[in-house]
């Protein structure tokens, strides 16, 4: 079975804040359209799910 991708990994990997990735993945116009653009790809790319209990 896979691991499951964290937001705490994505930040780590991508050198942003947790709040960053949060905020990038509910598509907030806080953060530039370039970081929410590597965010959301990151978390495709390793097939993101949040986790609905957290």
């Amino acid at each position: 079975m896979n691991k499951k991708v964290t937001l705490k990994q994505i930040a780590r990997e991508l050198d942003v804040s947790i709040s960053t990735v949060s905020k990038a993945l509910k598509n907030s116009k806080e953060i530039s359209e370039d970081t929410r653009e590597k965010v959301q790809a990151f978390a495709k790319l390793y097939n993101y799910k949040p986790n609905n209990i957290a």
